[in-house]
């Protein structure tokens, strides 16, 4: 009996794992995340996912952080609110996390808003990626 591969659900650290692949992949950011060294936060409901980028690529997944680390700003939302904007062609509002910040009442950015901006070329690129992804891999 072939055991079937079970589908890589966000935010299973596979799909993590994925999306850290895809971005270490793509030559935008080989290009304009080399200056990008930070450590965000992915909020889904109750879960906390830190996310290190090094150089612009993701060097690091780490659930459910400690006390011990730290990062400069979180994205935060509901898992419906992830699943929306993790979608090929996402639905008015989920379309940008900037969008999302301000219309849609269950996501927020929270943290340093300066860093956030700083890098907001990285984050909208990384983002994208994802969105490619989906939030569903077969």
């Amino acid at each position: 009996m072939v055991k079937e591969a079970r589908p890589t659900v966000f935010p299973d650290l596979d799909w993590f794992e994925a999306w850290r692949t895809s971005v270490a992949g793509d030559r935008e950011l080989a290009v304009f995340g080399r200056w990008c060294n930070i450590g965000f936060a992915v909020r889904v409901g109750e879960e906390i996912f830190l996310v290190r980028l090094r150089e612009g690529e993701i060097s690091e997944v780490t659930p459910e952080p400690d006390t011990n680390d730290s990062w400069s700003f979180m994205l935060a939302g509901s898992p419906e609110d992830w699943t929306a904007f993790l979608q090929q062609t996402p639905p008015p509002f989920y379309n940008d996390l900037l969008a999302m910040d301000v219309r849609v009442p269950n996501f927020s950015i929270e943290g340093d808003q300066h860093v956030f901006v700083q890098h907001l070329r990285t984050m909208k690129r990384i983002f994208r990626i994802a969105q490619a992804l989906g939030a569903r891999i077969a």
